[in-house]
């Protein structure tokens, strides 16, 4: 039976091989739904100039797969051809739908205003502020999922990877978890992986001592619609979110800071540097006073 029915494949195959295939859009994504048949199949990719010859509905009740489609989105393009398309369906390869969290992001990056109350009513959240608290990284769902419910995964993963550092933190002055993860966004912001410990060590020494942060990032932040270019007027620029004005912390996080940036956080570098200036890309030039600082600007950043 089973050479018999790998045969029948083989003749199949050699059929669609002979098959081209030529539909109106470059690509484009049909959808099964639940309760739907095999000529439901048919009409929905008719509609996109794709015809489907008997032969393909032999294959599928061949092997019982006509009355057994699997519910979800599939991707088709102008490359494939109809034995592409056919074993896309009958193999249930099925197109995934993604959101992106990049380390460093904003939530307004990846989320609309309505999505972000939506998430906030699914989660009861009367004070409906998320900044930093998703965990970076690429979701995969499907159209029937509740994307509320794909959501609180980087959600959950973000309080656990949280707690878990806060809970192992070497220093004490971090009272709660929000400044923790507060100062994990700047450090995500303001670093690579290679000196997330050295930039967090800063920003502790200079809340210990209780000197202005001073942080670009920080006022970034809270311009809206930032066109890349900080200036003078910008450092002036009157914001809770000015840490050249404002002596602590920004009241909320300023990016959705990754597990390095966290554990980063948790064990800083013990050092005595206060200030820090970008002499290339992942690479700042790190002084323990405001003279070699200036020293160090002039030869990074102003030359």
């Amino acid at each position: 039976m089973k050479i018999f029915s790998l045969i029948i494949l083989f003749f199949f195959f050699f059929i669609f091989s002979l098959a081209s295939v030529n539909f109106k859009n470059d690509e484009f994504i049909f959808r099964i739904e639940k309760g739907d048949s095999f000529s439901d199949l048919e009409k929905n990719l008719f509609k996109e100039g794709i015809g489907l010859p008997a032969i393909t509905k032999i294959f599928f009740l061949f092997f019982g797969k006509d009355q057994d489609l699997r519910v979800g989105e599939y991707l088709v393009d102008k490359s494939v051809s109809l034995k592409d398309i056919t074993f896309t369906i009958f193999f249930e390869n099925v197109h995934y739908r993604t959101i992106s969290i990049s380390e460093g992001s904003k939530i307004s990056n990846f989320l609309s205003k309505s999505q972000i109350e939506s998430f906030c009513r699914y989660k009861n959240i009367p004070q409906c502020n998320l900044e930093g608290y998703f965990h970076p990284n690429t979701y995969n769902f499907e159209f029937f999922d509740d994307f509320n419910e794909v959501l609180n995964m980087a959600f959950n993963m973000q309080l656990f990877n949280l707690e878990k550092y806060f809970s192992e933190k070497e220093d004490d002055s971090i009272k709660s978890e929000a400044d923790f993860l507060i100062i994990a966004s700047i450090v995500e912001k303001e670093s690579c992986k290679n000196e997330m410990s050295l930039v967090a060590g800063v920003i502790y020494n200079r809340l210990q001592k209780k000197m202005k942060l001073q942080i670009d990032s920080t006022v970034i932040y809270g311009i809206d619609n930032f066109n890349g270019n900080l200036t003078k007027k910008d450092l002036r620029r009157n914001s809770v979110y000015n840490s050249y004005l404002n002596y602590g912390l920004p009241p909320t996080a300023i990016s959705n800071p990754s597990e390095e940036a966290l554990k980063a956080v948790a064990f800083p570098d013990k050092h005595d540097y206060l200030y820090f200036v970008k002499k290339d890309k992942c690479l700042h030039e790190f002084s323990t006073n405001y003279e070699d600082h200036l020293k160090a600007v002039q030869k990074y950043q102003l030359n």
